[in-house]
Parts: structure tokens; C-alpha cells; sequence
């Protein structure tokens, strides 16, 4: 515990209307990130036992030296935890200022004050924001930590459990690709210690491509201390073994009890939102940032697989086709907080089938070529950020390929021209997508990708245009929302709200297809989505349902996962389980129906 001294700052406070002017300039996602990483990455960390109250437009001052700063030290992130009452849902905006004599804004104007903020749609319980200081803004020793908004419509209170300072001594160095691989060549040999020592006998190293690999004490620093464990760790061979189980497609299905998607987050997309700004992308569908918490509850709820939906079209560049590597840090970053959890990750191309203004794919003759080439871009890509993970993490090429606007979108018609094209430039795709996954090396050689059928269909004319690769460790992809009417069905299309067991046969259905096409030759399924939407206020009923699809799909060997997209309320397509600001489990009916149905898996 750092007792800090309370100074009054002339001005800071009398100034927190220039700051709420400029905060009021600011777009709706600023500079200031939130981030699911630990505090205790920072340089220096101040912890207050009991919390800081900050009110609405009032604040607290603060001091970075009594704080613990260094004399002179230059920070160039701050770094605050903070807490706030998430039952009114209302939204929040942290914020940070000090005075900056001579600073001159965005627009041109000196106002001699620098702020910054982060706007929440609705606030989060518990997050950390980070504020990235600029070099034309140095911070000086006194500053003010505030909540700003219009009272009664935003959360007027929070508290600060703690602030970082990131002074250059440490900070994130990067994420991990394959430990002790400081080179990036995919080994991890004598040269990855001539580079790490290099780099730490000169402070450089033209071969140190890969910092963070070389973290091996885990501190976000490079020091003695892991060149001692590169060196044990090539000697004993344990960082270049692999814990990857040698079993076929159809054996490893069998460890999927039952999934869970983190739907409607990174897979959003939104041309409002700056292609460079991560959070905002992946808040910019209303849900809140990821954090490790919300994995860990699906955990505690009984999942041990979880779908992490990406869309990467808009976060690369578009003539080279290189996917921003802050977008890729963030995707790694999810994906770890499932891997770290020894569940199952599932991690796809999800949304990026359009004819839009940036990357895209787009299964016609007519965009085929500019289809491969994104396909392959992204997969090489993250085939190669993630080569080193064992089987848990399984890759899924593209999601619900279709002819987006066309007549048969959703529904094949095997005698239309448009159709059958489709169905093959689809698995040329899938194709195309396992040939550079597969070149990639280390375990994506034998990792096992999952592939859709035209729009994920269970319909027997989308199963018969299907042609899979000749490879031991596919799995067919699935998605289905059966029966219709009760589990997808809108307003307009006759839903229906209470679950009648006598349509149970439609499910039977295409479980008996799927049998015929895939499982009696030898190819596992997965039906990655599947759910009922809320028809208000039914959670009863879709217990009753999701016990019976459940126990139904697990009888024919085949494991599912919950779309989840944390959608309570309004007209649209509610499937909201875990309520991700809260961290708990709005229907647990629907729960103990769900772990009801799968009791026989796993």
C-alpha cells in the first residue's frame, strides 16, 4: 500500500470544464483503451486498499511521485482500475487531466489542458482503461483522475482501485508466438540464444524479431534471468515438444461436452469506427470488451469450448492484405484467455463474406480470385501467429459462405447456375484455406479445421454440394436453429413460443442426413451455432427444448455450441445466456437444461 499525500492542484479541478469541453470533441471511442491485462504489468503500480471514490465532474487529484514515479521518469501510459455499479446500465466516462502550458488540441486550439476519456455504452462492473500519454503532452507530477457526464443519465460515481505508470522500463512487449522462438523462425535452437544475448549484452539485436517469446520469467522484460531459461529449456527439448494427443477426427470431437460463442465481439464490424482503434472495434456492436472474467464464468457454468467469431477485412491493410498487428495481439490475447483455461477455442473468419470497401471474400465466379487471396492472407496469417498451440485450438475456415443478397442466400437451389458455382467456389476455399494452413507447419500439420457447407445449412441439397479435402483431421461444420419456428423464426414468419415436442422430427431430420453424409463415412460434426431466441419471456420452454435438441444431438455423437450474443431486450434476435456485465447467468434454467442434455459428453 502507497499512502499518498493529498494535493490540491491550483487549477486541475477549476479546469475540469476545459476538460469536459474537450472531452466532449472527442469521437466516441478515444485514445484511452480498456484492456483485460494485469495491472501489475506496469512499471509502477499503486494500489489503494478500500478504493478511491471519484464522483461525477469532481475527481481526485493525484501526484505521480507520491504515487511512486521516479524524479524524472517519463510516463507515456497510465493505467486505472476502476470499478462501477453496472445495475442501472447506464453509461459511463472515465477520464484523466492535467495542465499542459502551451498545449494545442485536435482542433487547433491552445487551451493549455490535456484530457482524455473512454465512453461506455454502459458501464463496466470491473475494467482496467489504459491512457496513452503523448510525447506533445508530457504528464507532469499532478494530474486528476474523473467521471464525467450529465447527471441521471450516466453512473455518477466509481471507484479507483488502482493506477499504473508505464515509464519505459517495461510496459507490453508483445504476445507470445512459441516460447523461446526470439527469432521467429519456428525453431528454438543455439540461434535464438546468440540473439537473446545479443540483445542483452548491446541493448539491440537485428535478430531479436520476437521480444515477447524471450519473456520467458514472465514480466514483460527481457533479462538474465531468461537467457538462463532459454538456455535449460533448449537442453531439455521441453520448448520444442508438442502435448498434442495423435487422435482421429472422430475420437476428438468426443472431448467437446458443450460450446459456448462469444458472439457479437470481435467479429463486429463498423465503418464508424477507425480500422486502428482495436477496443472500439470489438465494442462497437454495444457489447463489452472481453475479458478473462467472462471466460472464466462460461467455465464455471460447465463449457469447456468456446467460439471466438473474428471478422479481419477491416482490420488490414488493404492492398497487401496484412492484418494490423494490434487486431492480431487482441485476437491472441482472447484466444489465450480460453487456452489458459484448458477449454477448447474454436477461432474463425466470421462476417468478411460481403462486397464491401475493404477485404473481403465472396463465393462467385466473378470475385473468386480477390476471394482465395483474402482466404489464404488471413489463414497464413494466423496460421502462423498460432502454429506452436496444441489441439485445443481448432480453426474453422469461413463462416456461413453464401451469396449474400442473392435469391437463394439461405436456401440452394441445385438447378441454379449461381448456386451450384457457389457451392464449388466454396470448397475450393476450404481448400485453398487447409493447403496454407497445413504448409504452415509445426502443429497446424495435423490440427484439426472445421468446414462449412453453403451458409453452415444442415439441408440435404447444401450436404450433396459439399466435396471435403482428402485430409484425417476435418470436421463438418453445421449450423441449425431447429425446429425453425420456435428456436429462429421473426415476428413475421409465424413463431412460435411454446416448445411442442411433437416437432422434434424436424431436428431428427437433419441429424439422420448428417449421419448419412458425414458420420457413416468416417467425418465428425460440429454444429457451432445452434439456439432459441427469447419470445418474451419464454426461458421455460426453451429449457424444456434445449434439454430434448441436446440430448438428441449427443445421441448421434455430435457436439454443439451456443450462440451467445449477449442480447436481452428490444425486437432482434435475443439469445443472451451470460450477461457479460454482470458475469452472470440470466436463464439459469436454460443452463441446467443445457448441462441436462450433455450429461453423456465430454
Amino acid at each position: 500500500m502507497v499512502h499518498t499525500k493529498k494535493h490540491r492542484l491550483s487549477g486541475l479541478i477549476a479546469a475540469a470544464g476545459l476538460l469536459l469541453a474537450q472531452l466532449g470533441t472527442l469521437p466516441a471511442q478515444a485514445a484511452a483503451t480498456p484492456t483485460a491485462k494485469d495491472i501489475s504489468t506496469c512499471d509502477v503500480v499503486c494500489t489503494f486498499e478500500g478504493g478511491k471514490t471519484v464522483t461525477q465532474a469532481k475527481g481526485v487529484d493525484l501526484s505521480c511521485a507520491a504515487l511512486g514515479v521516479p524524479a524524472g521518469a517519463t510516463v507515456s501510459e497510465v493505467w486505472i482500475d476502476i470499478s462501477m455499479d453496472t445495475s442501472s446500465h447506464l453509461p459511463a466516462m472515465p477520464a484523466m487531466g492535467y495542465t499542459c502550458l502551451g498545449y494545442v488540441n485536435a482542433e487547433g486550439e491552445q487551451t493549455d489542458w490535456y484530457g482524455d476519456g473512454m465512453w461506455m455504452n454502459e458501464a463496466f462492473a470491473h475494467t482496467t482503461l489504459v491512457f496513452n500519454i503523448p510525447e506533445e503532452a508530457p504528464m507532469p507530477d499532478q494530474f486528476g483522475v474523473q467521471l464525467w457526464g450529465e447527471e441521471g443519465t450516466v453512473v455518477d460515481t466509481m471507484t479507483l482501485n488502482a493506477i499504473g505508470f508505464v515509464t519505459g522500463g517495461g510496459g507490453d512487449i508483445g504476445m507470445v508466438t512459441r516460447k523461446g522462438d526470439v527469432n521467429n523462425d519456428k525453431t528454438v535452437d543455439i540461434n535464438d540464444v546468440t540473439a537473446l544475448q545479443e540483445f542483452l549484452t548491446h541493448g539491440s539485436s537485428n535478430n531479436l524479431k520476437t521480444a515477447a517469446n524471450g519473456d520467458l520469467e514472465h514480466n514483460n522484460k527481457l533479462n538474465a534471468k531468461d537467457f538462463t531459461l532459454l538456455k535449460r529449456g533448449i537442453l531439455n527439448g521441453s520448448f520444442n515438444q508438442t502435448s498434442s494427443k495423435d487422435e482421429t477426427a472422430m475420437e476428438f470431437v468426443n472431448n467437446i461436452k458443450i460450446g459456448w460463442n462469444l458472439g457479437n465481439s470481435l467479429e463486429a464490424q463498423s465503418v464508424t469506427w477507425p480500422q486502428n482503434t482495436v477496443s472500439g472495434a470489438e465494442t462497437s456492436w454495444g457489447n463489452p470488451l472481453t475479458t478473462k472474467a467472462m471466460i472464466d464464468a462460461i467455465k464455471d457454468a460447465g463449457f469447456n469450448t468456446v467460439r471466438v467469431p473474428v471478422s479481419w477485412g477491416q482490420k488490414m491493410d488493404n492492398s497487401t492484405y496484412e492484418i494490423k498487428k494490434a487486431w492480431m495481439d487482441r485476437v491472441q490475447e482472447v484466444v489465450n484467455y480460453v487456452i489458459d483455461n484448458d477449454m477448447y477455442c474454436i477461432l474463425n473468419i466470421h462476417h468478411d463474406n460481403d462486397i464491401a470497401n475493404y477485404p473481403f471474400f465472396y463465393p462467385s465466379n466473378q470475385y473468386y480470385n480477390q476471394s482465395e487471396r483474402f482466404v489464404t492472407s488471413v489463414w497464413q496469417q494466423v496460421s502462423d501467429r498460432f502454429e506452436a498451440y496444441d489441439n485445443h485450438l481448432i480453426f474453422e475456415t469461413l463462416n456461413e459462405p453464401r451469396l449474400i443478397g442473392h435469391d437463394n442466400e439461405w436456401w440452394i437451389n441445385p438447378s441454379n447456375k449461381d448456386c451450384t458455382e457457389a457451392m464449388e467456389n466454396i470448397n475450393k476455399l476450404n481448400a485453398a484455406a487447409l493447403n496454407v494452413i497445413r504448409k504452415s507447419g509445426g502443429n497446424n500439420t495435423k490440427r484439426f479445421v472445421m468446414m462449412p457447407t453453403y451458409s453452415a445449412s444442415p439441408d440435404a441439397a447444401n450436404l450433396n454440394g459439399m466435396k471435403m479435402p482428402d485430409d484425417d483431421h476435418l470436421i463438418a461444420e453445421i449450423h441449425a436453429y431447429r425446429p425453425y419456428h420456435f428456436a429462429l423464426a421473426g415476428p413475421n414468419d409465424s413463431p412460435v413460443s411454446v416448445w411442442d415436442p411433437s416437432t422434434g422430427g424436424e431436428v431428427i431430420s437433419f441429424l439422420n442426413d448428417l449421419k448419412s453424409r458425414f458420420l457413416n463415412n468416417g467425418i465428425p460434426v460440429i454444429i457451432d451455432e445452434f439456439g432459441a431466441r427469447d419470445r418474451d419471456g419464454n426461458a421455460d420452454e426453451r429449457a424444456k427444448w434445449i434439454k430434448y435438441y441436446l440430448e438428441t444431438t449427443s445421441s448421434y455423437g455430435i457436439p454443439c455450441v451456443y450462440w451467445d450474443n449477449n442480447a436481452f431486450s428490444g425486437e432482434g434476435e435475443n439469445f443472451g445466456l451470460l450477461d457479460r456485465n454482470t458475469l452472470t447467468i440470466r436463464y439459469p434454467q436454460i443452463l441446467s437444461g443445457m448441462m441436462e442434455g450433455v450429461a453423456s459428453r465430454g
